[in-house]
């Protein structure tokens, strides 16, 4: 059996293939597409990426990649780690080969990256990899460590009925490169007082209207109170260039609810779920930030946003809500789909720690 080793460039296909060849199971079943270049998410991102894989026979059976970036916890700066793209063959999970490996390998980059904690997102109907990652067993010496932090729900809104803004005490509109600062401003001071918050204050935002494609300032949406103060903020983000949700199979009830869907949007213009084979077209609310939690703000953010992009040929959007996220209300009235997760702070065996400061969080669901 071989050991683990550093993917390359020259890895791209064989990781391509292994990557879309586990899909995300239930009456709709996925594939998560990252043609033709697998690193390219990675890339976009500012701070180190390693890719791990194991193989068997000649061919990858196993990969997973360690993301570590600059960070805050405690309202202090930190290195932050993130664990995705996690991937298995039958083969692979029948011989323990990966799973053999993963203690050591993030124990070993932990130490050189300088990193106490990482995050990883799990689906809540994962059993498998519940059962295999979180859970503890005396005879695995080397697990990780995974202590849960929050559950959320990456949550689509979809777009069906055309919808105008209401009335509101929040004036909305699209930012221009003169708002750049403010907004980073603003994000900055919410992301220190994040578990994991993102490093703002050191260029983020900037940094991903250069990089990222599909991104760009005019991209980027603002909320000003009645004295004109910025009080809300929130980036609509097509990562088709890097990431891509592909229809395997629509199963059980998900038949019903297809045809119903294209039913309706036959009627009142909206696109058509894909076939099978096709992928959807969406995009992500990132760089979201709301003063106070205001579900008010949110909702004059969402309703222009959904407003300027209906009829354009997307499918839905995409935002992350927490349990008993106060934030919610704004969603009301929306028609939503909702894939359910679980966050982990995943930490090395020989240093283990359980509890971690609440609040929202600076995972990014847009990245893994």
């Amino acid at each position: 059996m071989s050991p683990m080793r550093r993917a390359t460039a020259e890895d791209n296909a064989a990781l391509l293939e292994l990557f879309g060849a586990v899909p995300m199971q239930g009456e709709l079943v996925l594939s998560t597409q990252r043609s033709p270049d697998y690193f390219a998410l990675f890339e976009l991102q500012r701070g180190a990426t390693e890719v791990w894989v194991h193989e068997e026979g000649g061919r990858l059976d196993g990969m997973g990649a360690i993301h570590v970036r600059e960070g805050w916890l405690e309202g202090q700066p930190c290195r932050v780690g993130y664990l995705g793209d996690l991937r298995a063959r039958f083969s692979a999970r029948r011989s323990r080969g990966l799973s053999r490996f993963y203690g050591p390998t993030l124990e070993e980059a932990a130490e050189r990256h300088g990193v106490s904690a990482f995050l990883t997102a799990v689906m809540a109907t994962n059993a498998g990899a519940l059962q295999a990652l979180v859970r503890r067993k005396a005879s695995r010496a080397a697990q990780p460590h995974y202590a849960l932090l929050r559950r959320f729900s990456a949550v689509s809104v979809q777009f069906v009925l055309r919808r105008k803004p209401r009335p509101s005490p929040y004036t909305v509109r699209r930012a221009t490169p003169e708002d750049v600062p403010a907004m980073a401003a603003m994000l900055d001071a919410d992301h220190r007082a994040r578990p994991f918050g993102y490093r703002y204050d050191l260029g983020e935002l900037e940094h991903r209207l250069a990089r990222w494609p599909g991104l760009a300032v005019e991209h980027c949406y603002l909320a000003f109170d009645g004295d004109g103060r910025l009080v809300g903020c929130t980036s609509a983000w097509d990562a088709a260039a890097v990431k891509r949700y592909r229809v395997l199979a629509y199963r059980g009830g998900m038949r019903w609810v297809r045809f119903g869907f294209d039913a309706l949007a036959t009627v009142v213009g909206a696109p058509r779920l894909p076939e099978p084979g096709q992928d959807f077209r969406y995009f992500y609310l990132c760089n979201t930030s709301i003063a106070g939690e205001d579900p008010a703000i949110f909702r004059a953010l969402l309703e222009h946003v959904y407003a300027d992009h209906h009829g354009r040929g997307f499918h839905f959007f995409t935002l992350q809500l927490d349990e008993g996220d106060a934030l919610a209300p704004a969603l009301k009235g929306f028609l939503l789909r909702r894939l359910d997760f679980h966050l982990y702070a995943v930490t090395p065996a020989s240093r283990p720690r359980e509890q971690f400061p609440p609040g929202r969080t600076g995972f990014e669901i847009a990245l893994p």
